[in-house]
């Protein structure tokens, strides 16, 4: 599961990256495409315009620039060698490409070829004829003839127009170039993002595994303690079975151990199904002002007797008037199970600590035993469920309790905390804000 969950989150990391980088990179092989595109037409226009400026006119011999579509004008000595701006391409300051190798041609206005000049360059008569063609009815003054392979740049008059053809293998070049790079680039980019995805699903699905363990964990260990009442109930049902002639009376040890036994299963149940809630947010409690000292001393009161039969003594530090926002019965279930648990396991002949303090904006509530003392290893999974330290398997228990219990506190925005030392003993610390 987990290994099929990361495996999800690497393909899903890089479909959608690789979707923005071919996106990214083709606008790029496009752009410079359109760029070398647009360099070849500007080059040819200007090639056009210094062909006509060096004494080759129209048909009219007019070279004033009367009658031209683009708004052709005279070059000056200033102008003769900049780019010229013809319609709505070419600019001064827009880049162009030197061409030495193009055709001219001068066509009437039914399309005949009136002349032709060969600058470097040739182009088959049928060839010619054809694109000449496409040109004069292409709407704009300068383009590509994608299908023959050739840029084009023409200017019309009132006798005809003046064409300038050039081969467009350099705009192929360039993009076959571009395509030939951005590829590069986005297959080492996708070898990046599959490394970073490989690096961050791992963190990801860190918590998502410590989970899936935890409930695997809980599960086997909620059966195993499961199994051991059922075990007993079923076990006295079979005995009280082959005494079919008994009366009530002569089976009362089979029953009440089977009442015991079926006590113990469904508090442990209650336990799993307050976790359950407590996790799943649904345990909808009602909040009032709960006057905590008194319930913390109640408790206290309550245990002194359970505390005498250990030969434990319980010492109530207790502030009188703390009030907390919360819920009475979650409130004196926290404090049964943290005193609970100190009488527990405090040694004979010591003393269990109760303390409650109001500390400015925080209440301070403290349960303190001198008993076996906890590794530092024990005391990180001293909340976990089911979790008993080795030193206190042979105590009844579940293992529930501190989970419960920081349960609760965390549902009241407060703090759990367990400190244990032999000079200090064992701490269990609740903050409240």
């Amino acid at each position: 599961m987990i290994k099929k969950l990361r495996r999800q989150i690497i393909l899903i990391n890089m479909l959608l990256v690789g979707v923005l980088l071919i996106g990214v990179f083709t606008a790029l092989c496009v752009n410079s495409f359109k760029s070398s595109a647009e360099q070849l037409e500007h080059g040819l226009n200007r090639a056009l315009d210094v062909e006509i400026k060096d004494g080759m006119p129209f048909g009219n011999g007019d070279r004033s620039g009367e009658g031209f579509d683009g708004g052709f004008a005279p070059a000056t000595n200033d102008t003769a060698d900049m780019p010229v701006k013809i319609g709505n391409r070419g600019s001064r300051n827009e880049p162009f490409m030197e061409i030495s190798s193009y055709v001219l041609v001068e066509v009437d206005r039914d399309g005949n070829i009136l002349n032709v000049t060969e600058k470097n360059a040739t182009i088959d008569d049928d060839e010619l004829k054809a694109a000449v063609s496409e040109a004069v009815k292409d709407s704009e003054q300068s383009g590509i003839l994608f299908g023959r392979g050739l840029v084009f740049s023409k200017r019309e008059n009132a006798d005809g127009y003046r064409l300038a053809l050039a081969d467009s293998s350099s705009v192929s070049t360039s993009l076959r170039n571009a395509v030939l790079l951005n590829s590069g680039l986005f297959l080492g980019s996708m070898i990046v993002v599959f490394l970073i995805s490989l690096w961050l699903s791992g963190i990801a699905v860190k918590p998502v595994k410590e989970a899936w363990t935890k409930q695997k964990q809980f599960v086997a260990d909620a059966s195993h303690e499961l199994k051991t009442p059922l075990t007993v109930i079923l076990a006295n049902n079979n005995i009280m079975m082959t005494h079919k002639d008994s009366k009530v009376s002569d089976e009362q040890q089979w029953l009440e151990s089977t009442e015991e036994e079926a006590q113990h299963m469904k508090q442990l149940i209650d336990q799993m199904l307050f976790l359950a809630k407590s996790d799943a947010g649904s345990a909808n409690v009602e909040l009032s002002d709960v006057d905590f000292s008194e319930l913390a001393e109640g408790c206290a009161l309550n245990f002194e007797p359970v505390a005498f039969e250990k030969q434990v003594m319980i010492d109530a530090d207790i502030q009188s008037g703390v009030v907390l926002r919360g819920n009475p019965t979650q409130l004196n279930q926290l404090t049964h199970i943290l005193v609970d648990n100190a009488v527990k396991y405090a040694d004979e002949d010591t003393t269990v600590t109760i303390s409650l303090h109001k500390n400015g904006g925080f209440t301070e509530f403290s349960v303190k035993d001198y008993g076996a003392v906890l590794e530092k290893d024990e005391l990180s999974h001293i909340f976990d469920r089911f979790y008993r330290a080795e030193k206190s398997r042979t105590t009844k228990g579940y293992g529930l309790g501190l989970s419960i219990a920081r349960s609760i506190v965390e549902s009241m925005n407060g703090k759990l905390t367990a400190s244990s030392s032999k000079e200090n003993g064992t701490v269990f610390t609740v903050i409240f804000k």
